[in-house]
C-alpha cells in the first residue's frame, strides 16, 4: 500500500493529493518471538493482533519454521534488501500457505521493487487467506489509493472496520480520501473526522493532511490552516514536517493573518 511517499502541492491543484509515507523505521527494535502480536510489528501501519476482535485459527497455527522466515522477512526489509525479503517471505508461505501475515509482507516488500501489480495479489491473498485479518485489507487499501481505484478503496475500508479497534482510525482514513476524491465531502469530512477522533494517541499526520484537504476544497482555509499547524505541534517527521510547512506556506500566502 506508485505515486511515491511524498506530497506535491502544485499551484493549479484545488488541494494536494497526499500519500502517506509507509516508510519502515531504521531504528525499529527487533522482532520477539514468538506471537501472534509480533507480525504486527513488521507493518507499517501502527496496529496490534492483540487488539483484534478475534484471532483467526489459522494465525494460531503458524508453525515456528514460518514464523521464523517471516521475522528474517522482515528484518531483511527493514534493511532495503527487498530481494532477499521477497525470498523469505516466500519461504513463510511455502511452509504454511494460510499465512496471511507472510502475505502481506511479500505485498510490501513487491511494492518496494516496484511491483505494483503483485504486490496487491499478495495483498488479496492475505484476505483470502483469513478474512479477518485486518493488515490485509489495509494493504490493499493502500495500493489502491496509490493506483487511484477510489472505490476499491471505500471496498476494502469498509470490510475491516471493526475488525480492530486500533485499526479503525486506518479504516476512516482511507474512507476519507477515497470520498474525497470521489468529490463527496459530507462522507470524506464525516470519516475524516472520525479519523480522528479515534487516533485518540494523535500518531497518524495524514489525518491531518486530509482533513486540511478538506477543509481547504470546501472553501474552509482557516481550518485548513489549522489542521496543518497542529500536524507540526504533534509530528516531527523531517519529510512529512518539510511537505506540510509548504502546504501551511501556501495557504497563508493566500489568506495572509489580519
Amino acid at each position: 500500500m506508485s505515486d511515491g511517499p511524498g506530497m506535491n502541492y502544485p499551484s493549479a491543484n484545488p488541494y494536494p493529493i497526499y500519500e502517506p509515507d509507509w516508510a519502515y523505521a531504521s531504528n525499529m527494535p527487533p522482532i520477539p518471538q514468538p506471537g501472534i502480536a509480533d507480525d504486527e510489528k513488521c507493518f507499517p501501519w501502527k496496529i496490534s493482533e492483540a487488539q483484534a476482535a478475534a484471532v483467526s485459527v489459522a494465525r494460531l497455527q503458524v508453525p515456528s519454521k514460518a514464523r521464523s522466515e517471516f521475522d528474517k522477512a522482515c528484518e531483511a526489509t527493514i534493511k532495503n534488501n527487498f530481494a532477499q525479503a521477497e525470498q523469505h517471505a516466500r519461504n513463510a508461505i511455502g511452509k504454511f500457505q494460510n499465512y496471511a501475515a507472510a502475505w502481506v509482507e511479500l505485498g510490501l516488500v513487491l511494492e518496494g521493487q516496484q511491483k505494483p501489480d503483485a504486490a496487491y495479489e499478495a495483498c488479496s491473498h492475505a484476505v483470502s487467506m483469513d478474512s479477518t485479518y485486518l493488515a490485509g485489507y489495509l494493504c490493499e487499501a493502500e495500493f489502491s489509493v496509490r493506483n487511484h481505484e477510489w472505490k476499491q478503496v471505500l471496498d476494502a475500508a469498509s470490510q475491516a472496520e471493526g475488525l480492530n479497534a486500533e485499526g479503525d482510525a486506518y479504516v476512516f482514513y482511507y474512507r476519507a480520501k477515497a470520498y474525497l476524491q470521489l468529490n463527496n465531502m459530507a462522507e470524506a469530512r464525516k470519516n475524516a473526522l472520525q479519523a480522528e477522533r479515534t487516533d485518540v494517541k494523535h500518531s497518524e499526520p495524514f489525518i491531518n493532511m486530509v482533513l486540511a484537504q478538506i477543509y481547504e476544497h470546501d472553501g474552509d482555509n482557516m481550518g485548513a490552516i489549522a489542521e496543518l499547524q497542529k500536524l507540526l505541534k504533534q509530528h516531527a517527521d523531517p519529510a512529512q514536517t518539510m511537505e506540510a510547512k509548504a502546504y501551511l506556506a501556501r495557504l497563508e500566502s493566500a489568506h495572509p493573518a489580519k
